[in-house]
C-alpha cells in the first residue's frame, strides 16, 4: 500500500503478518492521540460480555487463539 504523501510512504501491508498489522494499528493510533475508551463511557452491557467471555476462558469452555491463526482459519471459511 502506498499512502500518497511528499514523498510517498511505502506500507508492505500485503506481506504483513496479522500481529504486524495490528501493532503497526496500536502505533498509529497512539500517534495520531486517539482517546481510550474508559468504564465511564462504555455501556454496562460491554463489561457484562467481557465478564463472560473471561468466565467461559478460565473454566475452559473456549481456549485463546493466536491472531494469525484466526485470520487463517477465517479466510478458509470465507467463500
Amino acid at each position: 500500500m502506498t499512502i500518497a504523501s511528499n514523498p510517498p510512504i511505502e506500507i508492505p501491508l500485503e506481506s504483513m503478518s496479522g500481529s504486524q498489522k495490528w501493532e503497526l494499528f496500536q502505533v498509529l493510533s497512539a500517534e495520531l492521540d486517539v482517546p481510550q475508551a474508559s468504564s465511564d463511557t462504555l455501556p454496562q452491557w460491554h463489561f457484562d460480555v467481557l465478564e463472560e467471555r473471561e468466565r467461559a476462558l478460565a473454566s475452559g469452555e473456549v481456549e485463546l487463539m493466536e491472531l494469525d491463526d484466526f485470520l487463517k482459519a477465517a479466510r478458509e471459511l470465507m467463500p
